[in-house]
């Protein structure tokens, strides 16, 4: 088996010109926030309420699930069970030995589709462990025990939601493409994209 694939790290970037960068994007963001609060204060803003009824579906569905310590167990235990052979997998694989993996993305999830996701050692990991929390999280909660069919769609579809947010491809230490591209750039595409977020919020009005 082939090692794993390494990123080529290139020279770091001037400190003080990269600080310098960073100080600027700081200013700018602390300066939106403070206007966006002041703004908030005077239109009186009050705090938002649950009109949807998600905090009660999520808590009716937790009732339910404590009324079943059995199934909280199992889940647990096959949690735990997944984790160790993950472990299992990683060290063989570390050691550079063939080893089945543990969890697979589906094949239409285009968030693992870069190569390293299957052959960096690291990424591999974060990857297997994401889908494993996501199984379980999903698993856990998608057919609770005596919960009404409108509440379980709405518990189901916020939890969706919820492990979509998670996954590693969403953050730059944890994305390779991202994390490349923000090596190549010494950073700068990080705050490109800051500024251009905040761009965009000020346009606005916040």
């Amino acid at each position: 088996m082939a090692a794993p694939t390494e990123i080529e790290m290139p020279d770091l970037p001037d400190p003080t010109e990269l600080a310098k960068t960073y100080a600027e994007v700081a200013q700018r963001a602390s300066t939106l926030i403070s206007d966006h609060v002041q703004r908030q204060v005077k239109r009186g803003v009050t705090p938002p309420q649950d009109e949807l009824g998600i905090a009660q579906a999520f808590m009716d569905m937790m009732a339910k699930l404590l009324s079943n310590p059995y199934r909280l167990a199992q889940a647990q235990m096959n949690l735990v069970w997944d984790y160790f052979s993950l472990w299992q997998q990683s060290m063989l694989r570390f050691a550079g030995m063939n080893a089945a993996p543990v969890a697979t993305p589906d094949k239409s999830d285009k968030r693992f589709k870069d190569d390293q996701w299957q052959e960096h050692f690291l990424f591999d990991f974060m990857k297997q462990s994401y889908l494993i929390t996501a199984r379980n999280i999903h698993d856990t909660v998608c057919c609770v025990d005596g919960l009404d069919e409108q509440t379980q769609k709405k518990v189901n579809f916020y939890t969706r939601q919820y492990i979509d947010a998670l996954s590693p491809s969403n953050f730059a230490l944890t994305n390779p493409e991202v994390f490349r591209e923000t090596v190549k750039s010494h950073g700068q595409n990080l705050v490109k994209g800051l500024n251009n977020l905040l761009r965009d919020i000020e346009d606005g009005g916040g």
